[in-house]
């Protein structure tokens, strides 16, 4: 509050000084005003891009567990298949079924036995045989359990091949969760099944596959991932946990938590709340319609929004230094000359307007002239401080919204072909440099081969099989070795450096490895005509590129992988429905042979039957040979 009473004269000069600095503080907020709400538009921009970058990271991730899971119960369900074809498991559950007999149940206990691990990995926690429909079971690899009755599974489930999540099953999983794979089968030849092959996975099995959906306990891009944790719902109120270093799932039941309340969307969905430990995270979850349980994955806020600590940091250092610029220049050119307020303060207003182009006419050669120039340079100063805050906003806001862009893509493109085109065509327009590449590695895993690239010098290289061996002297053989980026500001001066041919102008190269969970799948190379052209913001930028990319691939391999295994699983049970029924060999022979043709697509199919014991297999039907009597 201002203080009207009557106070002594004060000198000249004391007058002066005070004057000055009430202009200054009058001045000081109309000159800040345009950098502050700059400043906070463009972190606020910031702040949206990133989440919906880190929505479309986690929903990417959510997908990609979801498939995993699919993959890893389809995985369970060829095996019981495969186990129901076995003649010994089927004659020994035939002779099960008529008169229970102690030799006969450990025969096929070690036949059951065989099935629980694949190639030194187990699959089961334990595997039963139970009758259909009343579902007792007639034999266990758990000895224990011969007479149970299933209760928790219905006659309905029983007879219905699939792999089922359940929930405190009083046998199996009281209290918690385990997964039930099962394979029907005709163990007496009956029309209708007479028995079930179940597949259990509890305790330890369902830690070990939650430890694997927990993709954000590694360090990937800009973010802190490791706080984040993947969660299983269960409808309608359970989560299932997995802590780090944990040896089982811990249940939580019946809380109140936002994702149970919310629709069960079998797309990605994203929610932020807060959980119930009372921390603010971010989160992305999935629901599969046929077993009633979604997948969750969080991810604290603070993580999400660590990006922004840097440009917020940067704007409060810029607006601060030009508030002392400001402050210093104001008082020096008021107390040098008073008397032209008029004209100081119109200039004040029309810069603090924005008006940068505006300035004071510099025709005296008196004090007055001096001050003109002095705060025409000042205005020189503001805008080009200004017109650098605006380039440098826009230059990560355009980076982060092509990352965004590659998100995107991963999550829209069908073709990883069209995926990786666009992604170095993005690289190279939306950043402005000169070259970029992607490189992945063969089957072997010893050659980096070059998959994309842009421009014409791209398609040459494309046309020619470029390639690269892994930890040869170049910068994608280091990466791809050491799986770390490697930056060339000078490429004379690193030894790592190929010279290609093709790109003789390049002067610095940056290589970042694309890899999931630690595995190497290849390298994102990009290239520029200038020395010091990639900046640790550039970097970044690129790491959270080549961190997307990575998770496309995988998922496009794990996909392409799932769709072989579901063709070979339809290809098995065609053939063994086509030969069921089948009572002459003749028919049983030719009908393979047919089969196999229309598969295959082999030219020549031959099926021969020969009888075994003697010094020479002797062959006693003619061969079928689908190449003679083909259709």
């Amino acid at each position: 509050m201002f203080n009207f009473r009557r106070r002594p004269k004060a000198p000249a000069a004391s007058r002066k000084g005070s004057l000055s600095r009430k202009m200054a503080v009058a001045l000081l907020p109309l000159t800040l005003m345009p950098a502050l709400l700059v400043g906070g538009a463009a972190f606020l921009r910031a702040r949206s891009l990133l989440i919906d970058q880190a929505v479309g990271q986690m929903s990417t991730a959510t997908q990609s567990q979801v498939s995993a899971l699919q993959s890893w119960a389809a995985i369970r369900q060829q095996r019981l298949f495969i186990g129901t074809q076995r003649r010994a498991i089927l004659e020994g559950t035939a002779g099960l079924l008529q008169t229970p007999s102690d030799n006969l149940g450990a025969k096929v206990r070690q036949e059951l036995g065989d099935l629980i691990s694949s190639r030194g990995e187990v699959l089961f926690s334990e595997i039963l045989i139970a009758t259909l429909p009343d579902g007792e079971v007639l034999v266990s690899t758990n000895p224990d359990r011969g007479g149970e009755k299933l209760t928790d599974l219905s006659a309905t489930v029983l007879q219905t091949a699939g792999t089922r999540p359940i929930f405190g099953d009083a046998t199996f999983s009281p209290g918690s969760l385990a997964f039930f794979s099962l394979s029907p089968m005709r163990a007496s030849g009956s029309e209708v099944a007479d028995a079930v092959l179940i597949g259990v996975n509890s305790g330890t099995q369902v830690a070990r596959l939650m430890e694997q959906l927990q993709v954000y306990w590694e360090r990937r891009g800009v973010y802190r991932i490791e706080p984040g944790l993947t969660y299983l719902a269960v409808a309608p109120n359970i989560l299932i946990e997995f802590q780090p270093d944990a040896l089982t799932p811990r249940t939580l039941a019946g809380i109140d938590h936002p994702v149970t309340a919310a629709p069960k969307s079998s797309e990605p969905t994203s929610l932020e709340y807060t959980n119930p430990d009372g921390a603010s995270v971010l989160a992305a979850y999935q629901w599969i319609p046929e077993w009633d349980m979604g997948v969750l994955v969080e991810l604290p806020s603070s993580d999400v929004y660590a990006g922004l600590y840097s440009l917020a940091s940067f704007t409060a250092t810029l607006i601060i230094a030009s508030a002392a610029v400001i402050l210093i220049v104001t008082i020096v050119a008021a107390n040098r000359v008073l008397s032209p307020l008029r004209s100081l303060s119109d200039f004040a207003a029309r810069i603090s307007q924005g008006e940068w182009l505006y300035r004071l006419p510099e025709d005296r050669n008196d004090e007055l002239g001096a001050l003109a120039s002095a705060f025409n340079r000042m205005a020189d100063e503001l805008a080009a401080t200004y017109q650098s805050l605006e380039e440098k906003v826009e230059e990560r806001t355009r980076q982060v919204r092509t990352a965004a862009e590659v998100a995107r893509a991963a999550t829209s493109v069908p073709s990883l072909d069209e995926l990786l085109r666009r992604a170095v065509d993005l690289i190279k327009e939306r950043f402005g440099y000169d070259h970029a590449s992607i490189f992945l590695l063969d089957d072997a895993g010893h050659f980096a081969v070059l998959r994309e690239s842009t421009g014409e010098v791209g398609a040459a290289m494309k046309a020619r099989r470029h390639s690269l061996e892994v930890g040869s002297q170049s910068m994608i053989g280091w990466v791809t070795a050491n799986n770390q980026p490697r930056v060339a500001s000078d490429v004379s001066a690193d030894p790592m450096h190929f010279k290609n041919e093709l790109l003789p102008e390049t002067r610095s190269e940056v290589s970042i490895p694309l890899q999931v969970s630690g595995k190497v799948l290849g390298a994102l190379d990009v290239q520029s005509k200038r020395e010091n052209a990639f900046g640790s913001e550039n970097i970044e930028i690129l790491q959270m590129l080549a961190d997307q990319l990575s998770a496309a691939i995988e998922n496009a391999r794990l996909a392409q992988s799932s769709a072989t295994a579901a063709d070979r699983a339809r290809l098995i049970t065609r053939v063994t429905g086509e030969l069921s029924g089948l009572l002459h060999y003749d028919q049983v022979l030719q009908t393979a042979a047919k089969s196999l043709y229309h598969a295959l697509g082999q030219p020549d199919i031959m099926v021969k039957l020969v009888i075994p014991g003697d010094s020479e297999d002797r062959e006693v039907v003619p061969s079928v040979d689908l190449g003679v009597e083909k259709e």
